[in-house]
């Protein structure tokens, strides 16, 4: 491996450059093994000719905490001119005074305090002189200007990878590896110098960890980077530093450095150790915070780690003031956007608090805690979803990892799997209507094969699994699940959902007369429950479909419209977007262009709020039918190949509705037609190579040029 690759980093090397022209104090900061070391030395090297007084490195790893001792320090290392009897400050004061010097402190993160007192003295003192610090926290000058460095871009985590492994990786996918390595050049460098097949820390291992799969005690060891004794372990937690002496006692007893052989700087011989850098910067509280929120997957809220993770030694009051320590000290990452503030850890950071709470012996007590939290936000979420749909959506899209997570909890345990399936089934609309049916058919499907007695969660996931089996085309296993959902239904909780979603596969079928008899009994029993979302107002869709089939698009019409205005008041908004649909087909069938136009704009604004891609492709479904019939045929066949790739894509049989399957075919021979097989061809080819999304916003403007 090629100790001296740089990669990528033009972005930072540009802006901290240009900062350092405006201001005097820059620290880089960032998580561990982000390469804040690399960038500064780059830098020094960069900005070399703008300083006459010349560019200082100083490595402060293993430099003393107080100030007189750390000033004499940096004097040596820089080799100033020292008087005898002349304070180290005052010698370092005379050597920057004369010329513009730059002055780079690598690590300060065991001296934060001293070198910010130290900095703070220098910078009053010589007004030529700048300084570049690395840490994972800030040295709290009123000065100092803090540069966040994050993981590498994809292409240039890859170039990276790329550069130091070569072909060695055979099938793995180079972006996903270090994707799952944070992007972290120090991480990055680790698996390529451990990939040795066979042997400890290989891909396959660190792939486990990251994923959370049970990982070897050699794979473990290698993650490490040394073997940890009881007593660092109980000290750690404690608070206090094993003395260095003891450290290499330890490491000699379990075999991690032999006596005579040269130990690589600690910092860089694992990002276990990198870690642990990080680890023992953090007060005791901040610690078991770090352990208890590895739980977490993805982002997680305040009242989530308030929740799961105080207890015992961390009081709920502590928890924000732990949180903000943790992400001062570039533990945590602090995301704000839509749904709040929002904190995440790293996949490395992530998996070095995983170990640290298994070895607390905490892991199945704070797992509890977390499915617990996820149970209670699903249950929420459901009986609130009719009234805040957008904003129960876009909280629980940010939740998918933490649900799917308590959801595997649960399935891993026989006691708590109808605690997974009441989970399953409260998140029903996620599955169902917001683009999610292929992990909801999954988790669906999984939860009844571990558990068939009969219980109100399993008959409540039987109709909610009929549903989104519909949804992704599979009519004939949606009528399996509705017969065994009735069978086990003895207290007629699921019957009006029987009926509603036997009704649906009638009219996909055409059979309209048993369609209206099956979705009228849905409608009498879902009015008397008081059932209006999910059950009463999608089968307004039925009724309108089973109309239309039978050629009374007025009336159809009318029925969605009455659907609509109920739809409005409810703030059911996502059976809108059903509903929209169907309006653009009548109204396109009644000869109404624009007001088809209308609705299918309406169907696809509203799909694409709610991810709803199902729903996305069947309105560009439409918009090919009205455009092939207003004679747009460059538009019309361009978003045909553009919904048959997004289908393709989606791996669900394209095209359920019965009306616009038929419409959707005729389009297509009337354009061959027209165009003649070739441009067709080209066409349709042109619009396979749009993306859904873009596809979706060429429909919205009405142009693809």
């Amino acid at each position: 491996m090629e100790a001296d690759v740089f990669v990528g980093r033009e972005t930072e090397l540009a802006d901290v450059s240009a900062l350092l022209e405006r201001v005097r104090h820059v620290t880089l900061t960032g998580p561990a093994g982000v390469g804040k070391t690399c960038l500064a030395l780059r830098l020094a090297r960069t900005l070399e000719p703008a300083f006459p007084g010349g560019v200082h490195v100083v490595e402060l790893s293993e430099a003393p905490a107080d100030l007189d001792s750390l000033a004499e320090t940096l004097a040596g290392a820089i080799g100033a001119h020292h008087r005898p009897g002349t304070p180290a400050l005052r010698t370092l004061v005379d050597e920057f005074l004369t010329r513009r010097t730059l002055l780079v402190l690598d690590t300060c993160d065991r001296v934060v305090g001293a070198t910010g007192i130290l900095v703070g003295l220098l910078l009053r003192s010589v007004e030529g002189l700048r300084v570049l610090t690395t840490s994972r926290q800030r040295l709290g000058l009123p000065g100092e200007h803090l540069y966040p460095v994050g993981g590498l871009p994809d292409t240039d985590a890859v170039r990276l990878i790329t550069a130091l492994a070569g072909d060695r990786f055979g099938d793995v996918d180079p972006v996903e590896l270090c994707r799952r390595l944070d992007n972290l050049p120090l991480a990055i460098r680790l698996a390529v110098a451990d990939d040795t097949p066979g042997g400890p820390g290989t891909l396959d291992e660190l792939a486990a960890a990251l994923d959370g799969r049970p990982i070897s005690t050699a794979g473990l060891a290698a993650f490490d980077g040394h073997v940890t004794s009881p007593d660092e372990l109980a000290a750690a937690l404690e608070g206090r530093t094993i003395p260095a002496a003891e450290r290499e006692i330890h490491a000699e007893r379990a075999g991690a450095t032999p006596r005579g052989q040269a130990a690589a700087p600690r910092r860089h011989s694992s990002m276990r150790v990198a870690l642990g850098w990080s680890h023992e910067l953090c007060t005791p509280q901040e610690r078991l915070l770090w352990a208890r929120a590895s739980v977490f997957a993805g982002t997680f809220d305040i009242e989530a780690a308030e929740e799961v993770c105080a207890g015992g030694a961390l009081a709920v009051k502590d928890v924000l003031d732990g949180l903000l320590g943790l992400l001062d000290k570039s533990v945590l990452v602090r995301e704000e956007g839509e749904g709040g503030v929002r904190y995440r850890l790293l996949n490395t950071v992530r998996e070095f608090g995983v170990v640290w709470l298994d070895r607390l012996g905490e892991t199945d007590e704070i797992q509890r805690r977390h499915r617990d939290h996820f149970l209670a936000l699903s249950a929420r979420a459901e009986m609130s979803w009719q009234g805040r749909q957008l904003e129960w959506y876009r909280r629980l899209v940010l939740e998918c990892g933490n649900m799917r997570g308590a959801i595997e909890y649960c399935y891993s345990r026989p006691p708590e799997y109808r605690r997974g399936l009441d989970l399953v089934g409260n998140l029903w609309f996620l599955w169902a209507c917001c683009g999610m049916q292929a992990p909801g058919d999954d988790l669906l499907q999984r939860g009844l094969d571990l558990d068939h007695t009969p219980s109100p969660e399993r008959v409540k996931a039987l109709w909610v699994h009929a549903w989104v089996s519909i949804q992704r085309g599979d009519l004939e296993r949606a009528e399996r699940i509705l017969t065994e959902c009735a069978a086990e239904d003895a207290d007629g909780y699921a019957t009006a959902y029987v009926s509603q979603f036997q009704a649906h596969l009638a009219v996909v079928r055409g059979d309209v007369v048993e369609a209206l008899r099956l979705i009228k009994n849905a409608r009498v029993r879902h009015r008397s429950t008081g059932n209006v979302f999910p059950g009463f107002l999608p089968t307004y869709t039925v009724v309108a479909t089973a109309m239309m089939l039978a050629d009374h698009h007025d009336q159809a019409v009318s029925v969605l419209r009455e659907g609509h205005e109920l739809c409005e008041s409810c703030g059911d908004y996502w059976t809108l977007i059903r509903l929209d649909l169907l309006l653009a087909q009548a109204e396109h069938s009644l000869g109404n262009t624009a007001a088809a136009i209308e609705s299918a704009c309406g169907s696809l604004r509203g799909a694409r709020l709610f991810g709803d891609s199902i729903s996305l492709m069947e309105a560009l479904e439409v918009f090919v039918v009205i455009a092939e019939a207003r004679a747009d045929d460059t538009f019309a066949a361009t978003m045909f190949g553009a919904s048959r790739a997004a289908w393709r894509s989606a791996d669900v049989p394209p095209s359920r509705s019965p009306m616009i399957a038929t419409q959707l075919r005729a389009a297509e021979l009337r354009l061959r037609g027209r165009m003649g097989r070739a441009e067709f061809d080209r066409l349709e080819a042109r619009g396979g190579s749009i993306s859904l999304r873009d596809a979706v916003e060429h429909a919205l403007q009405g142009d693809l040029s």
